[in-house]
């Protein structure tokens, strides 16, 4: 059941048929401002997606640990992470 929810949002998604080294970082080592400029392209694909709130949802509640989900990067989510755990307490 789970994995035909994921997969209806998934098949929405503007990043669907995109180039996935938008989205998640190279294996050698990216100076910043590439890292600035990839993500920058993955955000504007995921700014105009039907399915961002999903995508989303689905990275902080799977705690997706590389990439950009949901218009943010681990970095970005890490942070709304924390501020719900501390929120929470």
């Amino acid at each position: 059941m789970f994995e035909e929810a994921v997969a209806g949002w998934q098949r929405l998604a503007s990043c669907r048929g995109e180039d996935s080294v938008f989205f998640f970082a190279p294996a050698y080592f990216e100076k910043r401002r590439e890292k600035l400029a990839r993500e920058a392209v993955a955000k504007r694909i995921c700014a105009a997606c039907p399915v961002l709130e999903p995508c989303l949802d689905f990275a902080l509640s799977t705690r997706e640990a590389h990439g950009v989900w949901g218009g943010l990067n681990e970095t970005e989510r890490r942070a709304i992470l924390k501020t719900r755990t501390r929120e929470a307490s």
